[in-house]
């Protein structure tokens, strides 16, 4: 794209720079993964010091518009994903699809094992009741946004692990062949730093901010049937929840 500035518009050159990168952004000129040009090249173009353009660039990134690296350049971002919790229990996939993403997902690991105890009074288990624990990396048009963790009953989904986990896993859960989808959840949000295996995983720094949501859902018959702990990044999702008061 062409820049240029307007020296009678009585606003500061950076905050020029700024519109005009976030309108083409609104546009579709500039989409995910563009480079914007290098600081003293727009510089020397705009005849504007290097900072000026440097103040621009730092405040569309605050806005989460573009992402800098050293030595790398300054690329325009993916758009923030939304993940609606107002209506039902929804799983990625649903979400994702929601979005207008083509949903993905990565096997980490998928094993039968003892619940913790934590884990075991939140499904109602046996201290060290079996469960299936499954490990994913979830994405959102082959860009990385969430870590999945679930442990899931093994007396209500026998032989889970073995099944095709490339997709919804509620739908799995919910199919002829187990009869349990969640349809009621209790979550819990907290911000937490990227541990290295979460950050290499989805792709960012270690200590980089994620949102952790810790859930427990339910079947038809008030039944537990999933505890997870998903990790989703904290620079591609927005979460939306709806509050409503009564009297």
């Amino acid at each position: 794209m062409d820049f240029s500035l307007d020296t009678d518009a009585g606003r500061p050159a950076y905050q020029q720079i700024e519109s005009q990168v976030t309108d083409a952004i609104a546009r579709g000129t500039l989409g995910p993964g563009d480079r914007l040009p290098p600081e003293r090249d727009l510089a020397l173009t705009l005849g504007v010091s290097r900072m000026t353009v440097r103040q621009a660039f730092d405040a569309l990134a605050r806005k989460g518009l573009v992402e800098r690296g050293v030595g790398r350049g300054t690329f325009v971002t993916a758009p923030r994903v939304e993940l609606d919790r107002t209506e039902r229990v929804a799983g990625f996939s649903e979400q994702m699809a929601r979005a207008g993403l083509e949903a993905g997902a990565l096997l980490v690991s998928a094993e039968v094992v003892r619940a913790p105890s934590s884990i075991a009074r939140s499904l109602d288990l046996e201290p060290g009741g079996l469960v299936a624990r499954i490990r994913r990396v979830r994405s959102g048009a082959g860009l990385p946004l969430t870590l999945e963790d679930s442990w899931l009953p093994d007396a209500l989904f026998p032989g889970i692990i073995e099944q095709d986990l490339g997709g919804s896993l509620y739908a799995l859960m919910g199919s002829d062949t187990y009869g349990h989808a969640p349809v009621r959840a209790i979550e819990r949000l907290e911000p937490v730093a990227a541990r290295a295996a979460d950050a290499q995983a989805l792709g960012v720094r270690t200590r980089s901010p994620l949102m952790l949501v810790e859930r427990v859902a339910y079947d038809a018959r008030g039944a537990p049937v999933e505890f997870a702990q998903d990790r989703h990044r904290g620079d591609r999702a927005r979460f939306v929840v709806e509050v409503n008061t009564s009297g």
